[in-house]
């Protein structure tokens, strides 16, 4: 999602446009190229004493607003105090070269830092020096010259040693570059403790304006590092700090930053609730100015919020749209510098495309053309006008006509004729990027290649990898797309699997960095990562007969997308791989790796062997057919009344798909065959909502012939097998708790039969049940025991939105962010892992496709090493039974827990065939427990 705001030009590709635009032939009349400026500055003495006049008459309200500006990275004016000498000329180049930074003219502010610096060096000021060098350093960050930037604060640190009794507020300030600078360059731990110390010396300066600046960063490196408790308890002490704040342009500005963070770290409801409390403030003062930024601030929230909807399904989204609509059409009308309105009308054009509600009315159009001829050069610039040609890009009706394809490029020429004027090369790389996006819809492709590799190379060395990655991509797109144009019958062209490579594995290495970076990817991910992935496979898999080699890389690649799909879903990179080798772990394993593409099912098995792999094409099976089958055969499971005839027709299906081609591969007739007793899938997209156990062949269900086991990938494995000795189990659960009816859930009538069913088998364990079940309690007992087993009997919910993914204690939810500091021992030298963590209650997502994605997310983030949950509640007495006997064969020595689980369901298959008042041998009662992870 482009957002001006945050300086981004990504953007959902995938868009509804209108159908006839052709009133737009009027505005594209105007021309785009912008004569860029001479940058050169002059400071004249009439400017100086202008300068000196406002920082005597403003500066207590500058430094303030200035010091919250820390949590979007841009640093405070150099705080001045009476007994510091300070040469006036200096100081107002200093402000010269702060608002060159402010504006994006990051090229001439480093010009100007420089000569303030060396100012304060020739007078012997060392406190201001160093200040001036933080904001040198903070500059150069902008600009991707990381060396440069290390070196700036290096120097003013070593500056500060000198001077003992520095002031505490300067050495904050320079803390505050310096954790800036270590998150930047992928050190999110050091840059917490550089923002703590920062805070601290805030406190010890009195400046509590400061001290929420630091503490606002602190927010932004305990999300990177995945702390989400200390980020909610931080976000509470915010909250209250700035609400004690005396109503001030101060406390605006405080709680627009925090809003601004809070939509970055992926709280969208509060970031809404405290940016209205922000505009409300600032009505009431009559701040126009801050009004009109935010408007925007809170448009740019609900459109984020209207994006989730769109992603999750929900039908709330048409609310936040208009909400976002409203809110960018004031800030346009309110504004009172040109650049909040350009962006305002920007995020309302791109809002109206993607939601096909773009009317005939030029005049969005021609205020937007107009004001870009208005903005002077700076990085703001260049991504207005770079947002505007994106926008343009997604209307098919003027990709159709020449002459508007020349004006979309005559704007992107201005974009890159600015950005080179600054040397910003990331605003460079950017524009020549999208220009190259330009050229490839227009199938010029000699200029696409020919920008989109400049662009590359610009990212590069600049190790802007969250950009190389897209040209790396668009670079594969072209050279496949061009190949196939000149030789229709070519299959793949080997430059663009070179490129596909080079994009897949950037995306590896930046991980969670990469939703850091650009936190709007979370909601576009489908459409901005998944089809590298995807794309890449694709080309590797369109022989009929792909070699071991490109069969051994997709699967690779399919593994790294789960990876960093659970990556997205947490926000950061949530597990470790390590290359796994399966024989080594399971000579008797086979994997299934299905895969789902535009046009086709690709199915590719691993038997036990050296690099033995399979394949099989299903061609003319779209997504959709797997979806409708994925959800048919869901609906038949999870209702009791469904007949065994019409659940076993439609798991055929499924089957067919995936099993059967590989039948004769598996027979264990065949003495050429190794011997296979346990399927792995890694499952993708829909598939994951349903039980392979399930899968019919025309007489047995799977479970009948193999153990099943589930897991996002082999590379997440710990390959151990179950300890059975000094077996001891954390039991908790409860009946019917307070949260229950809190969210909407029933009683657990069995779940006391339960739990005392599984003491019965464990000679050691621990029980937490109702009052005694919260958090609280379980984090204590993890922490004074060892545990290898926790059992969980309550409510749970698994979504591919993490907020909706959770379990209930018996006052509220656990968070399946919360679950590995519950789960996981504060006590570093305690070897003893949970091996196997059990949710018998839990469900997912109606309607949630990708619903499973977040039973994987439980099951990773919980730090066990197996997951045995349920898919669907089976709130009745077999459950109880089902836990009762799935304990009982796990204590036999001789079984993994995969077959300990078949065990289990197989009897429940055959012992109950003519109880009228128990049909456990119904589907609906077994398959909805599946093993998550270790199987062994």
């Amino acid at each position: 999602m482009k957002r001006l705001v945050s300086l981004s030009v990504n953007k959902i590709s995938k868009v509804c446009v209108p159908r006839k635009l052709s009133w737009l032939a009027k505005w594209v009349n105007l021309r785009f190229f912008v004569p860029v400026r001479s940058l050169r500055l002059v400071v004249s003495a009439e400017a100086l004493m202008a300068l000196k006049c406002l920082l005597r008459t403003a500066r207590s309200l500058l430094l303030a607003l200035l010091g919250l500006s820390l949590s979007l990275g841009i640093h405070t004016l150099p705080q001045v105090r009476a007994e510091l000498p300070v040469a006036t000329e200096t100081l107002a180049l200093v402000q010269v070269g702060k608002n060159h930074y402010d504006t994006g003219q990051f090229t001439e502010a480093v010009q100007i830092l420089q000569q303030a610096a060396q100012g304060y060096a020739e007078t012997g000021n060392t406190l201001q020096q160093a200040q001036v060098l933080s904001l040198l350093s903070l500059t150069y960050q902008k600009l991707g010259q990381w060396q440069a930037a290390e070196q700036a604060i290096q120097t003013s640190l070593s500056l500060l040693e000198t001077v003992p009794q520095a002031n505490p507020r300067v050495r904050a300030q320079v803390f505050n570059a310096q954790g800036r600078l270590q998150l930047a360059t992928g050190n999110a731990e050091a840059a917490l403790a550089s923002w703590e110390q920062a805070e601290t010396l805030y406190q010890q300066a009195s400046d509590p304006i400061g001290a929420i600046g630091s503490q606002i960063n602190q927010t932004e490196a305990m999300q990177s590092l995945g702390l989400y408790r200390r980020t909610q308890q931080l976000y509470q002490r915010l909250e209250q700090a700035l609400f004690e704040l005396d109503d001030s342009p101060v406390k605006v500005a405080g709680l627009q930053n925090f809003g601004t963070v809070l939509r970055q770290g992926g709280d969208l409801e509060k970031s809404q609730d405290i940016l209205s409390q922000s505009l409300a403030l600032t009505q009431a003062l009559g701040l126009l100015q801050q009004e009109s930024q935010i408007l925007l601030s809170l448009g740019n929230t609900e459109q984020t919020l209207a994006q989730r909807a769109k992603v999750f399904e929900n039908s709330s989204g048409k609310d936040y749209i208009q909400a976002a609509l409203t809110h960018y059409q004031q800030a346009a009308m309110k504004a009172t510098i040109p650049l909040t309105r350009i962006q305002s009308q920007l995020n309302q054009l791109n809002l109206l495309i993607e939601t096909d509600s773009l009317s005939p009315d030029q005049e969005l159009f021609s205020s937007i053309s107009t004001g870009l001829l208005t903005l002077h050069a700076s990085r703001a610039s260049v991504y207005a006008h770079v947002n505007f040609a994106e926008s343009l890009l997604q209307i098919p009706e003027l990709m159709a006509q020449k002459q508007r394809t020349n004006d979309m490029a005559a704007i992107l020429t201005t974009a890159i004729q600015q950005a080179e004027a600054l040397q910003d090369q990331r605003a460079i790389s950017y524009s020549l990027g999208t220009l190259g996006k330009l050229y490839e819809k227009t199938q010029d492709w000699t200029n696409a290649k020919n920008v989109t590799e400049k662009a590359l190379l610009i990212a590069q060395q600049m190790n802007a990898a969250d950009i190389a990655y897209q040209w790396q991509w668009q670079m594969g797109r072209l050279l496949q797309a061009q190949a196939q144009e000149n030789s229709p019958n070519l299959l793949v062209n080997s430059d663009a699997i070179a490129y596909y490579n080079e994009a897949v594995k950037t995306l590896n290495n930046l991980r969670g960095d990469l939703v850091a970076l650009n936190p709007e990817i979370q909601f576009s991910f489908r459409e901005t990562v998944e089809p590298v992935y995807r794309q890449f496979v694709d080309l590797l898999l369109r022989s009929p007969t792909p070699n071991k080699a490109n069969l051994s890389q997709a699967r690779d690649i399919m593994e790294a997308l789960q990876l960093a799909e659970l990556d997205n879903f947490f926000r950061d990179a949530c597990a470790t791989p390590e290359a796994v080798n399966i024989d080594n772990v399971d000579p008797q394993a086979a994997i299934f790796y299905p895969i789902i593409l535009p046009n086709r099912l690709e199915v590719i098995l691993k038997l036990p062997g050296q690099n033995n792999l399979r394949h099989y094409a299903h061609q003319g099976v779209s997504e959709p057919q797997i979806d409708q089958a994925v959800e048919q055969l869901r609906q038949d499971l999870t209702k009791r009344s469904t007949s065994i005839s019409k659940i076993k027709q439609d798991a055929a299906q499924l089957y067919d798909w995936l099993i059967r081609p590989f039948e004769a591969d598996l027979d264990p007739a065949n003495s050429d065959n190794p011997t296979v007793k346990t399927l792995v899938f890694v499952l993708d997209g829909s598939l994951r909502n349903i039980p392979p156990s399930t899968l019919y062949d025309g007489e047995k269900y799977l479970i009948e012939r193999y153990a099943v086991a589930l897991t996002p990938g082999l590379q997440l494995l710990e390959p151990k097998p179950l300890n059975r000795e000094n077996f001891r189990g954390l039991i908790a659960g409860t009946t019917n708790a307070p949260s229950f009816e809190q969210e909407g859930f029933s009683t657990l009538d069995n779940v006391a039969d339960e739990l005392a069913g599984i003491r019965n088998q464990l000679n050691l364990s621990q029980s937490l049940e109702n009052q005694d079940f919260i958090q609280d309690n379980i984090r204590n007992q993890i922490n004074m025991a060892s545990f290898n087993l926790v059992h969980i009997a309550t409510h749970g919910k698994f979504s591919s939105n993490p907020q909706q993914t959770f379990l209930l204690d018996w006052s509220g939810r656990i968070n399946v962010q919360d679950l590995d500091s519950l789960l996981r021992t504060n006590e570093p030298n305690r070897t003893t892992a949970i091996e196997l963590l059990v949710l018998s209650a839990c469900e997912t997502a109606a309607g949630d496709k990708r619903a499973a994605l977040g039973l994987a997310g439980i099951a990773v983030r919980a730090g066990a090493r197996s997951t045995l949950a349920t898919l669907w509640q089976v709130n009745d007495a077999s459950t109880a039974e089902f836990m009762r006997r799935f304990y009982q064969q796990l204590k036999e020595p001789q079984l993994s827990k995969a077959e300990a689980l078949r065990k289990t369901q197989i009897a429940f298959l055959t012992e109950y065939p003519d109880d009228p008042d128990k049909d456990y041998l119904r589907p609906y009662h077994w398959a909805p427990f599946i093993l998550v992870g270790n199987w062994l």
